[in-house]
């Protein structure tokens, strides 16, 4: 049985991805210990936070581990099943189909579904985007829905799923158990499988795959290059591993179950994967009304539509897939931010913005705890944080193949160290900067190697032992960076 808290605690933001390079620009060691108290107490492996704030990422930290049992470190660029947070996306893809008139929000699905969907309770009564988008269509969840699970990526195609659930000749078909007794447009019941429908919608509509219409249209243009639907689209080994967690009665530790990633059929309701980097950059998409780093995905009028209450008689916290949750102050108040949560086997996720500040929280984890408590305190963070403007996160960002790639590579020795460590540049042209920093991204030293110096030592006989991450830079051009270990 792994103790997970000294884990943690042994491995706090070892990220060794090229982000690091402009570590968390507003650490904060409170906050570092507030999160991993209650990954602790929550039973969460591993999690990742980003904060936004008036186009800017001001806060960005992983805790914990993407796979306990491989010793992998959660990193910001670790990548997490995002389960009902996906709705966004599917909500935000529909909302274009409206803009370019091809459809009416208020229109009957069923001019553009190749098999008729009613409510048997009342044949009639037509279902509506609308309702697809805010749960008051009268479509249920019904148990037909656990045949379409598979280990890996989805092995029934979208069309067919719907047709199977659907369609009065499909072999899934259950009057009783897929639609409820509300008249349509009436009463909210969340619904996954609506917001499937509204996804496979997309795809006849618009007359391609529903994930390809999401990389053309979505996360291509959002720079959202480290997302997407399904598992053959993505770096497995970058995924972070869902786990389960059991046992723990009366003061004793449990453990942690990995579970094998997975997918379903209805995917547009919760199959998105992706990290915190990429969905900074849509939550600052929503917060510029529809923009970002110059490219509409929404119009101004839209992002209102969908960040307002659609359906206040009935609740006045539903918009358009997006809904409001309260958030606690530390001053006792609350305020409702716009967003979603996902929750499924093994994964936890939030997304929250707040249009009137221009700020967003998001905190990804693979367990299956609360997050809500670390959301609160990343937004009251958030709060006493000033831009410093440098902008929208950049739509090319440097990975850690290519800062390796250059050549030649520092050779750093010895390591572990114990009192300093020797770098070997090599042939180099220019000066070269070495910087250190410690785990909670604060910047240690930062040392100049002048033109034509082929080894410098580092003195760290003054430092705490424990991990560093040490980069260079030549003529602010990436070298290399490497994870130092300082013993005593």
């Amino acid at each position: 049985m792994r103790n997970l808290s000294i884990l943690i605690l042994a491995f706090l933001t070892i990220n060794l991805s090229a982000q690091t390079i402009n570590p968390n620009p507003n650490p904060s060691s409170d906050l570092d210990q507030f999160i991993l108290s209650e990954m602790e107490y929550e039973n969460i492996p591993g999690m990742s936070t980003v904060v936004v704030k008036d186009g800017e990422i001001v806060w960005i930290e992983s805790y914990g581990f993407a796979d306990i049992e491989n010793n992998i470190a959660t990193e910001d660029s670790t990548i997490f099943l995002l389960a009902s947070m996906s709705k966004l996306f599917t909500g935000t893809a529909l909302m274009q189909l409206y803009e370019t008139g091809q459809i009416d929000l208020y229109e009957d699905i069923n001019n553009y579904l190749p098999f008729p969907v009613n409510n048997p309770n009342y044949p009639s009564e037509i279902i509506t985007f609308m309702m697809l988008m805010t749960h008051t269509s009268s479509i249920s969840d019904g148990p037909a829905m656990d045949n379409y699970y598979s280990t890996g990526d989805p092995t029934i195609e979208l069309a067919d799923c719907m047709e199977r659930y659907f369609s009065t000749n499909g072999i899934d078909y259950d009057p009783d158990n897929n639609f409820n007794n509300s008249f349509p447009g009436l009463e909210f019941e969340y619904s996954n499988m609506a917001t499937a429908l509204a996804g496979y919608l997309v795809e006849v509509i618009s007359n391609e795959p529903f994930d390809d219409y999401c990389d053309v249209n979505l996360l291509g243009p959002m720079c959202m290059h480290n997302s997407a639907w399904h598992l053959a689209d993505l770096d497995s080994a970058n995924i972070a591993r869902p786990y389960s967690y059991s046992g723990g009665a009366n003061g004793a530790k449990g453990e942690f179950t990995p579970i094998p990633h997975y997918g379903f059929a209805d995917y547009p309701n919760g199959l998105l994967r992706s990290n915190v980097q990429d969905l900074a950059k849509y939550a600052i998409t929503f917060l510029q009304n529809g923009s970002f780093n110059g490219n509409e995905i929404l119009s101004p009028s839209s992002v209102f539509d969908m960040l307002v209450p659609q359906i206040p008689f009935i609740d006045v916290t539903q918009g358009l897939n997006w809904y409001m949750e309260e958030i606690y102050l530390s001053d006792g108040n609350s305020v409702f931010l716009w967003g979603h949560n996902g929750g499924e086997s093994g994964v936890s996720t939030d997304l929250y913005i707040n249009p009137l500040n221009n700020i967003g929280v998001i905190v990804l984890s693979n367990g299956e705890g609360e997050n809500l408590y670390v959301v609160d305190e990343l937004y009251n963070y958030a709060l006493t944080l000033s831009t410093s403007g440098v902008g929208n996160p950049s739509c090319n960002p440097l990975s850690l193949d290519q800062t390796l790639s250059i050549s030649p590579q520092p050779l750093i020795f010895p390591n572990p160290t114990t009192d300093s460590f020797t770098i070997s540049l090599g042939k180099t042209e220019g000066s070269t900067t070495c910087k250190l920093f410690d785990t909670l991204g604060n910047l240690i030293l930062t040392e100049l190697i002048p033109p034509g110096v082929n080894e410098f030592e580092i003195d760290t006989s003054n430092l705490t032992p424990g991990f560093y991450l040490f980069s260079t830079s030549n003529d602010n051009t990436p070298l290399h960076i490497e994870k130092i270990t300082i013993l005593r």
